[in-house]
């Protein structure tokens, strides 16, 4: 089995990233913390703000942080499950801004005392990191930012300017009250002439005001992701020279620039490179996110008895309709921790490749007709996608399973559920990521096949035949859009006239492409020795998935309306033979308890539930 890219997989040590020493150390930093009520406003901000620094007294320095696999797993999984604000607030500061700073300033701007002092401060916690990119007036505001950064020849400065209201950038911004610092992207302007977009590390404000040239409003709430955030417009801040996060690029005594990174198409996509590793950890995120909302879920549901006619006094799980939601979810939790680790692995493969090739010019990537992510790194933002989505399914679907239970925010799934409801769009909207996706594929060239009818007779019990059967339907609809596509430009269509109408084909493509992905990730690691607790539960991953799309399947051809029929028995059949393993499967799954409790877990719930809200100091369950 390989990589989604065709690639053998490296050699992997299966670690939890809930479970290494890295995340002992986060864990025992952060401490075991009741989740926040919803609506508690700046101070929930402040909380925030005060576990950077406390993180920053145990993380490595930015560029080694960066670097590290082991620890970026770690730092993403433990925060997520703790507070997924937390999470957001470490993605904007570590992984965006400070990664900006690593990938794009040299030895000599970092020499530079006033850089120097600011980026000390980010990496003390002192200083919070934003990355402003989004503009507030716009959709796909990322392909033709409007916010500008001027050159001063005679000071030597750049002078930021937002032009109107619809190109203020939005990010989770507080209020002056702490010191905080962005990475801004905006456009160089040199003698009139725009370079493309670059990035910036400007001085939003301290702890009484805002920075000279810098307007930030009040707060804005985000219900499913409880943070301060804000709107930013720059009216004529002037950064030093080396606030330019320039990479090899300089401008000359005489006010030339000096690019070597390649033209000013290229800008973008190298201040943006930064996404790549934001969607290889993301993944990671979302899988721990995943894990906690299913084994929280399945253990009420053994513990919650249920008094209905059919079987009063039941345990809730005795019921097969739960048993497939909550054991689904199981299922797909543990698919997603799969894709958390090929992405990784690709990341990784990216890094070292990139290694040697020069920083400022990035690898070669395909166009993009709706956001920059798929140009940037067509694989790794279609993995994020696919592991957000299915997270958003994961907790909506185990958070309504609990009933008023899942709602409550001490239980945390709300929380859990809010986060991958959030990064559906940040971090690269998944729809418009997916549409991206779709149309690059419907224009390649086909992929090499088995031909038609060779493919083994489907048996829904094979732990491998949802991924032989996602690849065959993803052939299918891409040969049928191309297919489409080849009649429309036949007519004379271009353009708009010719896409969109087939626009909706395009993104179903886009996400039958990352399921594959996802399949492909899980088959990796179920090969025939594995035990067969794992091996049932990758089947019961793919029936789940083969029942959401058994129309797809049925009019591509790839499966029969009596196999589609047949997978409701089989997903029963596979969720029987995964009860006696619920624990092994819980403990495994499960994060460590200390760090994200919840009374979902204890099996007397409602007496866990009082002494969680009965403790006054905000203290654990």
């Amino acid at each position: 089995m390989t990589l989604p890219d065709g690639s053998p997989p490296p050699h992997r040590s299966d670690g939890d990233p809930l479970r290494t020493r890295q995340a002992r150390r986060i864990a025992d930093a952060l401490g075991a913390q009741r989740p926040p009520a919803p609506c508690e406003g700046s101070s929930r901000n402040h909380r925030t703000h005060h576990a950077l620094t406390r993180l920053a007294e145990v993380l490595p320095p930015a560029r080694e942080l960066l670097r590290d696999r082991e620890w970026l797993a770690a730092l993403s999984a433990c925060t997520v499950l703790v507070d997924p604000a937390l999470y957001m607030t470490v993605v904007n500061h570590h992984i965006l801004c400070l990664g900006s700073v690593a990938g794009a300033a040299d030895e000599e701007q970092l020499g530079a005392k006033e850089l120097a002092r600011t980026v000390e401060a980010l990496e003390s916690g002192h200083r919070k990191g934003v990355f402003l990119v989004t503009e507030i007036g716009d959709a796909t505001s990322h392909l033709a930012l409007r916010t500008t950064a001027e050159f001063d020849p005679e000071r030597r400065e750049f002078v930021l300017r937002t032009p109107d209201a619809g190109a203020a950038k939005f990010s989770g911004v507080g209020v002056p009250g702490r010191p905080q610092s962005a990475v801004v992207c905006a456009r160089l302007l040199v003698d009139g002439t725009c370079h493309g977009v670059h990035p910036f590390l400007v001085d939003l404000c301290d702890e009484r005001s805002t920075a000279p040239g810098v307007a930030i409003s009040g707060p804005i709430g985000v219900e499913a992701l409880p943070l301060e955030y804000a709107l930013v417009r720059f009216e004529g801040a002037r950064l030093p020279y080396d606030r330019w996060l320039r990479g090899a690029a300089s401008i000359d005594d005489a006010g030339v620039l000096h690019d070597p990174g390649g033209d000013p198409g290229l800008a973008l996509r190298r201040t943006l490179d930064v996404g790549r590793r934001l969607w290889a950890t993301v993944p990671t995120a979302a899988a721990a996110a995943a894990r906690a909302s299913a084994v929280a879920a399945l253990h009420h549901s053994r513990h919650r008895r249920s008094h209905g006619r059919l079987a009063p006094g039941a345990p809730v799980l005795s019921y097969r309709t739960q048993q497939r939601a909550v054991l689904g979810a199981l299922a797909e939790a543990f698919a997603l921790d799969r894709v958390a680790d090929t992405a990784l692995d690709l990341w990784q493969q990216a890094e070292n490749a990139q290694a040697g090739r020069s920083a400022d010019r990035p690898a070669a990537a395909d166009g993009a007709a709706f956001t920059p992510w798929a140009a940037v790194d067509r694989r790794l933002s279609a993995l994020k996608a696919s592991a957000v989505d299915g997270a958003e399914r994961v907790t909506a679907e185990c958070r309504r399973r609990c009933g008023v239970a899942g709602y409550l925010a001490v239980n945390r799934l709300s929380g859990y559920s809010g986060f991958a409801d959030s990064f559906g769009a940040a971090g690269g909207d998944n729809r418009l990521v997916l549409l991206d996706v779709g149309c690059a594929l419907a224009e390649e060239r086909p992929a090499d096949g088995p031909p038609a009818g060779t493919r083994p007779p489907p048996d829904p019990d094979d732990p491998t035949w949802w991924c032989r059967a996602v690849t065959d339907l993803e052939q299918r609809l891409a040969a049928a859009l191309r297919a489409e596509l080849a009649d429309g430009r036949g007519r004379g269509l271009e353009g708009m006239d010719l896409w969109n109408p087939l626009l909706e084909r395009a993104r179903r493509l886009g996400e039958v492409h990352t399921l594959r992905l996802a399949a492909q990730s899980v088959a990796v690691g179920t090969g025939a020795g594995s035990d067969p607790a794992r091996r049932t539960l990758t089947a019961l991953y793919g029936t789940t998935q083969a029942l959401r799309l058994a129309g797809p399947l049925q009019w591509t051809g790839v499966v029969s309306a009596r196999t589609a029929a047949s997978l409701d028995a089989a997903a029963d059949r596979q969720c029987a033979r995964l009860a006696p393993h619920l624990d092994e499967l819980a403990t495994a799954l499960g994060p460590p308890e200390s760090l994200a409790p919840t009374p979902l877990t204890d099996p007397d719930y409602a007496a866990a539930l009082r002494a969680a809200l009965d403790r006054p100091d905000g203290g654990n369950p």
